[in-house]
């Protein structure tokens, strides 16, 4: 209850409002900062690596270009008898032929600096050759082909092998054979112009110049790179592991199936890549090439991350102060608002004082507004009251002007002396009780009177109910150990109490009783009444506790007196500290109890007194 009244104060609205306003457009600006900033560094991602792509594309060319030309030098001086064309052509395997083969793959051996390995095979002759670092080697056969070389369809294209671990051929017993990932092609020789085979010329390349160019293509450690052939398989990757083999990436799939020849798209799959491929492909020695460059979101935005975060330290900054200084705000404009609620709430409570607050601003008008209105409402108040009591005892004094009390004592007096006379007692014990009544409810000086006079008046009053009911009634007033029955309290408060009995608690009951208690509890003087009558139902209870917990206890009935009267003067007299207890009597019966504070009924009688 407490915090949803705060969130309706206008100390909390302000509050809310001066943050809102503050933080709302720095969020903003952060937001729009950090969205326009990863859209700028996506752009200029994309095409500072599609030209870095296109580059790195036109260097591979050159790179596999020049790899074919040298498996083309076999048709080198194709007029000269020596050359290794004619010397396939010729088909013969003697001395004089081995060193000018040996001469011819020297020279292609030297022709690039990748080259690792040459190897030459004779159909006519059915003879290989292989070098090595200068090394030759020459076994009869073709074995050496055997599961690396596929006779190409169309016989102007060479077979190119993806790259594997290097291998002899076949060749036994070879001196020195580096082993290293390598790329060949096989170069198949034809008998011009009948395109008959005549030999196979294999050269293996390092994977060093595919490397160097593709080391230049991507950032090593964050960014990855493939160079793959059109069966996709991995000429070169970035991620070494891979090279040879047919990555089943789904990303990678969509580039090469692509019908774009160069581009880039948005990637965010299951394979645990989020970023941009930018990718290339060209069209080179019979085959579809593509370089495909893996660009992740965490290291493109990595920019953009730490701006972000710095421009979040900037924002947690601000909220600090706007909370500071928007608490700080909301207390210097709310407090003499909230000062003005609670001195409204006392007034509500019954205390009509308000004091003004010294401010020239709409605050301070209104305060002084509220204090005039205040101040008439309490004067008329204060004379409605003046008026009513006045009214009150104007009706009083009338009603003792219609009945002389000397005449109706000095009557009952008379009366009681006939009975005494005719030897009648009882009648003038009754008589005398009814005196002691009347003498009772008409001594309007004394609103307040001892416990002593009040239990006395209620015994006067039993004595008459005992003789009109005879043996239908018992009544007892007890006193438990030593209470002050000097302590002063309003008077007809028992009374009524008791004749509630009769008029609620006596009609069905064969033979009524009333109990009257007095004992002193704890600092407080406890007086319970109780009947056995029938009580009241549970709903009629419950209605009049709320009543009196809420101190809604309305005015008299008729022409009783009553419960709520009796209450009422009660709160009134002790300040609200006086407590009033009803329920349900065992075994059955209504009990009312009544708890009066010692110290505050003396204050009030001393008051009395004075008055």
């Amino acid at each position: 209850m407490r915090y949803r009244s705060f969130r309706s104060s206008i100390r909390y609205k302000l509050s809310v409002f001066l943050m809102a306003a503050i933080l709302l457009p720095i969020a903003a600006s952060i937001l729009i900062s950090y969205f326009y900033t990863k859209h700028s560094l996506k752009e200029d991602a994309i095409r500072e690596n599609s030209n870095t792509i296109r580059q790195g594309t036109t260097s591979l060319i050159g790179q596999l270009n020049g790899m074919n030309n040298v498996s083309l030098y076999v048709y080198n001086n194709i007029r000269m008898t020596n050359s290794l064309y004619n010397i396939l052509l010729q088909g013969r395997s003697d001395f004089m032929i081995e060193n000018n083969i040996y001469s011819g793959l020297h020279a292609i051996e030297q022709s690039a600096k990748d080259i690792q390995q040459v190897y030459l095979y004779s159909d006519l002759a059915d003879q290989s050759w292989l070098l090595i670092d200068g090394y030759l080697k020459r076994e009869p056969g073709g074995e050496g082909l055997t599961g690396h070389f596929e006779q190409p369809l169309d016989k102007n294209d060479p077979f190119l092998e993806p790259p594997h671990p290097s291998h002899n051929y076949g060749m036994e017993e070879f001196p020195y054979s580096p082993s290293n990932t390598v790329f060949t092609i096989h170069r198949p020789v034809y008998r011009a112009p009948l395109k008959e085979r005549i030999g196979v010329l294999s050269v293996d390349f390092k994977l060093d110049g595919f490397r160097s160019i593709m080391n230049m293509l991507y950032d090593k450690g964050e960014e990855n790179i493939y160079l793959l052939d059109d069966t996709g398989t991995v000429i070169y990757t970035s991620r070494e592991e891979e090279i040879g083999t047919k990555p089943d990436y789904a990303w990678l799939r969509h580039a090469r199936y692509s019908f774009a020849g160069a581009g880039y798209f948005d990637w965010s799959g299951d394979d645990g890549f989020n970023g941009i491929v930018v990718f290339e492909k060209f069209e080179l020695i019979g085959r579809i090439w593509i370089v495909a460059k893996q660009i992740p979101d965490s290291y493109l935005y990595s920019n953009a991350s730490s701006v972000l975060r710095i421009n979040l330290l900037v924002l947690l900054t601000f909220l600090f102060i706007a909370i500071a200084a928007a608490l700080f705000v909301s207390v210097m404009v709310t407090a003499p608002i909230k000062r003005l609620t609670e001195s409204i709430r006392k007034i509500k409570l019954g205390k009509l004082q308000f004091d003004g607050l010294e401010r020239s601003d709409e605050v301070g008008v209104l305060g002084s507004a509220i204090k005039n209105m205040v101040d008439t409402i309490d004067n008329l108040i204060m004379r409605e009251l003046r008026l009513e009591l006045a009214n009150k005892d104007n009706q009083l004094k009338a009603l003792q002007a219609q009945i002389n009390p000397h005449f109706i004592f000095n009557t009952l007096q008379s009366i009681g002396s006939v009975a005494l006379h005719h030897k009648v007692p009882r009648i003038y014990e009754l008589t005398s009780s009814l005196g002691l009544m009347m003498r009772y409810n008409m001594n309007t000086d004394e609103p307040v009177v001892p416990l002593s006079k009040e239990i006395a008046h209620v015994q006067a009053y039993l004595e008459l109910q005992q003789q009109r009911f005879k043996d239908r009634l018992r009544y007892s007033i007890e006193i438990v150990g030593d209470p002050d029955l000097s302590t002063s309290v309003p008077k007809m408060i028992l009374q009524p109490l008791v004749e509630n009995c009769f008029k609620h608690g006596f009609e069905s009951a064969e033979q009524a009783v009333i109990s009257i208690s007095v004992a002193d509890d704890s600092g407080m003087l406890g007086i319970t009444v109780t009947d056995n009558g029938p009580g009241v139902t549970p709903e009629r209870l419950q209605e009049l506790q709320r009543q009196i917990a809420r101190g809604n206890l309305g005015g008299t009935e008729g022409s009783s007196i009553g419960l709520i009267n009796v209450i009422s003067r009660l709160r009134l007299f002790y300040n609200d500290k006086a407590a009033v207890t009803i329920g349900h009597a065992k075994p059955r019966g209504f009990s009312v109890h009544l708890g009066i504070p010692l110290t505050e009924g003396a204050v009030h009688h001393e008051s009395a007194d004075r008055g």
